[in-house]
């Protein structure tokens, strides 16, 4: 909300000059000037549904099922250190590459991306 908040309003009054309605101030300019919050905010969503752990512990029983994540501390006393630091290594394949991805748009997110 604060993102939006404080996007100038100068554009906005330009566009309206223009003759650009609502939905093509949405459509033109709030939505591109607002991709990178819109990245920052999906890449956090991702990550925080995929560590959702107390969830998926209760909604999956079976260890079958599980994730890795979840499956990684239960047997964290039974085996080596530095085999419980190569599994939680493993375990961060999807999120590293899913934030380096999108590290773009997290690192442009102050830049209103060229609209000014």
């Amino acid at each position: 909300m604060r993102f939006f908040d404080n996007l100038p309003r100068e554009i906005f009054e330009a566009a309206r000059v223009d003759g650009a309605g609502p939905f093509r101030l949405f459509v033109s300019i709030v939505l591109p000037m607002s991709r990178p919050i819109l990245g920052v905010v999906s890449v956090f969503a991702v990550i925080a549904a995929w560590k959702d752990f107390l969830w998926l512990l209760l909604v999956l029983p079976n260890p079958d099922l599980q994730p890795l994540f979840v499956r990684l501390p239960a047997p964290q006393r039974f085996i080596e250190l530095d085999v419980f630091l190569a599994a939680l290594a493993i375990s961060t394949i999807i999120p590293v590459p899913i934030f380096l991805a999108f590290q773009r748009m997290v690192l442009r997110s102050a830049g209103l991306g060229g609209a000014i």
